[in-house]
C-alpha cells in the first residue's frame, strides 16, 4: 500500500507528508548564471513540469511546459507569446510565481538585506536535490536534535530547545548549541534563532569559539511529492577567531568558504543520505505510530497542513 493522500490522512504526520506547499509565493527555481541568453532550463513545482528560458534580451520567462508548443520531433519552443509565470532574478537566483498571478506583486519576495548595498557579507552558493518529501526537509532544518548523524562531518552538537512560538505565519525557535568548526574543542554553546518562515526557512547565530555574525537561508522548491531541491544562502559576517590578531574580512571569509566548499557539501550530503532514508521509511511503514521528542515539530506540521488547507479551500473556491 502507498501513503495516503491528504484528504485519506487520519493523523497530522501523514497530512504534513502529503501536503504541498502553497503555490501563492515566489520560490527559487534556477540560478540565474545558469541561464544565459538564448538558453532553457527545465524544473517542476508539485509535479507541474516547467520550462525557464532567457531571451535573446535578457529577459526571463518561465511557462508550464505542457502549454508550449512543439517542433516537428516533439521538442518544446520558447514561447513568449504564451502566458507564463511571474519571474524576477534577485540574489543571485531566478524565482517564480506558480500560483494565480494576480496575487504576484502583493506577495514581497523574502528580504535578504545582508546580500545588499556596496558591501554585501560574504556568500557561496550551495544547492542539493534529495529524494524526500519538503516536510522532511524542514525537520532536518529546525530539529538540533539530530546530531548524531553527522558522524564523519560534525558541525554541531545536539540542541537544547529555549523557546519556541508561532504565529498564524511562522515558527520561531531559540535554541543553545554547540555549532561551527570548533565544536570538538568543547567551546561554549552559542545563541541560535531558528525560524519557519513559511515557506522559507532561515537560521541566525555564530560559530561556538569564533566572534562574527552568520546567517543562512533556505528556500525549497517542492518538485513533487518526494523530490525537493534545496538552495542555501549562507551568508557571514567578519569573523573573529581568538588567535588570530585581527578579524578575517568579509573578502577573505569567501576566500575560505569557496575553498571550504567541497567539505560542506560533504557535511550536508549526510542530512541528504538520512532524509532520503526517513523518505523510504516513512513510505514502507507510513501507518507506525510515531513519538515525536522536539514539541517544535508538531508546530513545524500545523503551520504546513494548515497552510496547505487553506490553498486547496481557495482552489476549491475558485474552482
Amino acid at each position: 500500500m502507498t501513503p495516503p493522500t491528504f484528504e485519506e490522512a487520519v493523523n497530522p504526520r501523514q497530512r504534513v507528508r502529503a501536503a504541498g506547499l502553497d503555490p501563492d509565493h515566489w520560490y527559487a527555481v534556477e540560478y540565474a548564471r545558469a541561464l544565459p541568453r538564448g538558453t532553457t532550463r527545465a524544473t517542476r513545482f508539485w509535479g507541474v513540469p516547467i520550462i525557464l528560458w532567457r531571451d535573446g534580451d535578457g529577459a526571463l520567462h518561465a511557462i508550464d511546459d505542457r502549454r508550449l508548443p512543439c517542433d516537428r520531433f516533439g521538442a518544446p519552443l520558447a514561447c513568449a507569446a504564451v502566458e507564463g509565470y511571474p519571474v524576477q532574478a534577485r540574489y543571485g537566483l531566478v524565482w517564480i510565481f506558480p500560483g494565480d498571478p494576480a496575487r504576484a506583486a502583493h506577495r514581497p519576495l523574502p528580504a535578504v538585506p545582508e546580500l545588499e548595498g556596496p558591501d554585501p557579507w560574504a556568500y557561496v552558493p550551495i544547492d542539493f536535490t534529495w529524494r524526500t518529501h519538503h516536510s522532511m526537509v524542514v525537520d532536518n532544518l529546525c530539529d538540533l536534535t539530530h546530531a548524531h548523524l553527522h558522524r564523519r562531518f560534525a558541525s554541531f552538537h545536539p540542541g537544547r530547545l529555549l523557546h519556541c512560538e508561532a504565529d498564524d505565519d511562522r515558527v520561531l525557535m531559540r535554541y543553545e548549541a554547540r555549532v561551527g568548526p570548533l565544536v570538538r574543542r568543547g567551546v561554549a554553546p552559542s545563541p541560535m534563532t531558528i525560524c519557519y518562515e513559511y515557506p522559507y526557512h532561515w537560521a541566525s547565530f555564530e560559530w561556538s569559539g569564533i566572534r562574527g555574525r552568520i546567517k543562512y537561508w533556505t528556500f525549497l522548491l517542492p518538485m513533487d511529492a518526494r523530490t525537493t531541491r534545496m538552495f542555501f544562502v549562507m551568508m557571514y559576517d567578519a569573523l573573529r577567531v581568538a588567535a588570530l590578531p585581527v578579524p578575517l574580512s568579509r573578502r577573505v571569509v569567501r576566500w575560505l568558504l569557496q575553498a571550504a566548499q567541497p567539505t560542506v557539501r560533504r557535511l550536508l550530503d549526510q542530512d541528504g543520505a538520512a532524509l532520503e532514508a526517513e523518505q523510504a521509511g516513512y513510505e514502507a511503514h507510513w501507518a507506525a505510530p510515531l513519538l515525536e521528542l522536539n514539541p517544535a515539530v508538531s508546530q513545524l506540521h500545523r503551520l504546513t497542513i494548515r497552510k496547505w488547507e487553506a490553498c486547496l479551500e481557495r482552489a476549491g473556491t475558485a474552482a
